[in-house]
Parts: C-alpha cells; sequence; structure tokens
C-alpha cells in the first residue's frame, strides 16, 4: 500500500506542476528592460508582440546585410510560447499517467496469495 501512494502522489505532483506550467505567463525581453506578454502555453496571445513591432522604427523596413538589428517580437513569443508547449504538455500527461497508474499499482493480487 506505501508503494500506491508514493506513486500516486508523484502523479499528483507532475499534473499538478504541468497545469500549473501551461497557466502561467509567458513573455519576452523587449531590449529595453522590459518585456512583452506573450499569453500562456494553453493560449498565445500575440497583440503585444505585434504592437511592438509596428511600434519599431525599423519594423518593416528590409536588412541588407544585418547593418539595422532587427527584433521579431513575434517570433520571439511563438518560441517561447512553443517552448513552454513542449515540456509542460508532455510533463502533465506523464502525471496523468502516473497517477492512473497508482491505480493499478498494489490493487493486484498474485495467483496463490492468501490475504
Amino acid at each position: 500500500m506505501a508503494m500506491r501512494r508514493v506513486i500516486l502522489l508523484v502523479g499528483a505532483v507532475l499534473l499538478v506542476a504541468g497545469v500549473i506550467a501551461l497557466l502561467i505567463p509567458v513573455s519576452t525581453s523587449n531590449g529595453n528592460g522590459g518585456s512583452i506578454g506573450c499569453g500562456n502555453a494553453v493560449s498565445a496571445d500575440l497583440s503585444a508582440a505585434r504592437e511592438a513591432n509596428n511600434k519599431g522604427i525599423v519594423a518593416n523596413v528590409p536588412i541588407l546585410n544585418e547593418i539595422v538589428p532587427h527584433t521579431d517580437f513575434v517570433a520571439q513569443c511563438q518560441s517561447a510560447v512553443s517552448s513552454r508547449r513542449g515540456w509542460s504538455i508532455p510533463l502533465t500527461v506523464v502525471g496523468l499517467v502516473v497517477l492512473a497508474g497508482s491505480f493499478v499499482v498494489g490493487g493486484r493480487r498474485g495467483v496463490g496469495s492468501t490475504s
């Protein structure tokens, strides 16, 4: 019975950590010491990043030989959200599987065992 509780606890911790990671806001640096909100891993909100791209003086100027540095905040936000999804979704799924597995462990009795 102790093993079942340990597995149940581990699964619950992984599940809660994964759900929290999915819901915590994602942001990216704007280069001036501030940050731009990108939504969260469940739903990305790129409106602030688009606004920051449009606000820049050289945001829509083509770059010739990288003379003028260009920061694409929308791409940075998409990358940050994708990175968060890349580890938080598997963490949540593993938590669910371990949690479900905890109900299987300890519930079985071997053939010929007496209780």
